[in-house]
């Protein structure tokens, strides 16, 4: 996508945003949402539970919302990459920023959406520098997950769970 591309994108939202127009969502997207959508600025997304048949909506929606926001606000490819969608840590708080936005900006809202969403975005600055390990420049470099196979001794974890370890 050009940056003038983005440029378009951007202002088409932030038109529809002022409008109070709200994106469409797919049945199938919702189908693995808890909350109604007629809770303000709808339902999160829980990337856990995804079912397969709903993902390209929520993974849509989350992309036009990241190169929104990147641009928007100036993000560097050091903070957020190119292949930010590889990134699960990434992914879930761009996840989180994305539905706090939403509801920020709900046509509903009292007035205090904008300025709580901003205290929530600077809040997570940190978190997003640390959430991406900085090691994709011009490609994507997996990191290698985390296993717990093996990692816990079974005979020591039975022994530990027979106690609250309350006192």
């Amino acid at each position: 996508m050009t940056e003038e591309d983005l440029g378009a994108q951007a202002m088409r939202l932030l038109a529809q945003d002022a409008a109070g127009i709200r994106p469409k969502t797919s049945t199938a997207a919702v189908s693995d949402r808890s909350a109604s959508s007629s809770v303000l600025g709808g339902a999160s997304t829980n990337w856990r539970t995804l079912r397969d048949e709903g993902a390209p909506v929520e993974w849509k929606s989350l992309r036009d919302w990241v190169e929104w926001l990147t641009v928007r606000y100036g993000l560097p490819q050091s903070m957020i990459p190119n292949c930010w969608w590889r990134h699960d840590a990434l992914v879930e708080e761009l996840s989180a920023l994305h539905c706090a936005h939403r509801a920020a900006f709900d046509s509903r809202d009292t007035g205090n959406g904008p300025l709580g969403w901003h205290e929530r975005f600077a809040t997570a600055l940190p978190r997003l520098r640390n959430a991406y390990g900085g090691g994709c420049t011009e490609r994507h470099q997996a990191i290698p997950p985390r296993s717990w196979v093996g990692a816990t001794d079974e005979r020591e974890w039975d022994a530990w769970i027979t106690q609250s370890h309350a006192h």
